[in-house]
């Protein structure tokens, strides 16, 4: 049984979801692309691969700050920025230091991974049974195997291993906004056909 405190919660995250859907829509279509566009570049060389790579990460870490702090009374807003912060950190790095070490940056985008599986897996389980909560889970639990993979494979992972797992991470971080996104107009809708009726 819930008390008060987690339906008014629940309540409100709903509403703010309802209230910005066109926020997860845009930012669900970007994760998209980058997703594709980081599947795409497996066979690039290696120098081309990390810039690339490097580049979708800022541009993933600045459209999620810029959707971070449009909406920042949502109960994800610390987990956004989070995960902004670190998707700009990591793209800077691959950007300006291409010649580093390919295991050193692979072990900081596994470390991405692993640190964005565990907080999206842990706002899915504190928002449960929230629209989009099930996606959320999904996206965390996905993150944090592949972030496991890479770890294991470190020494024989190549980039356009690396590539391919960021692009299947973006893909399912931009679905589950897409399908919060489409709930949350469904949800409108049936309150309008509602008050219509």
């Amino acid at each position: 049984m819930k008390n008060h405190h987690q339906l008014k919660v629940e309540s409100h995250l709903t509403e703010n979801i309802k209230h910005h859907t066109g926020w997860f829509t845009g930012l669900g279509i970007v994760f998209l692309l980058l997703g594709i566009a980081a599947i795409a570049f497996p066979w690039v060389a290696t120098l081309s691969l990390e810039i690339a790579i490097g580049l979708l990460l800022i541009l993933a870490g600045a459209a999620q700050g810029v959707q971070s702090f449009s909406i920042p009374r949502w109960k994800g807003f610390l987990l956004s920025v989070a995960l902004s912060a670190l998707a700009l950190i990591l793209g800077v790095l691959m950007v300006f230091f291409p010649f580093a070490g390919a295991a050193t940056l692979t072990a900081f985008v596994a470390a991405y991974l692993l640190l964005g599986g565990v907080m999206k897996t842990v706002f899915a389980l504190q928002v449960k049974p929230v629209i989009g909560w099930g996606w959320s889970l999904v996206s965390g639990l996905l993150s944090l195997l592949l972030g496991l993979l890479i770890l294991l494979l470190l020494e024989d992972s190549f980039l356009w291993v690396l590539g391919l797992l960021l692009g299947i991470d973006f893909l399912f971080a931009g679905i589950w906004m897409l399908a919060l996104a489409t709930t949350a107009k469904q949800m409108i809708r049936d309150e309008q056909r509602g008050e219509a009726g």
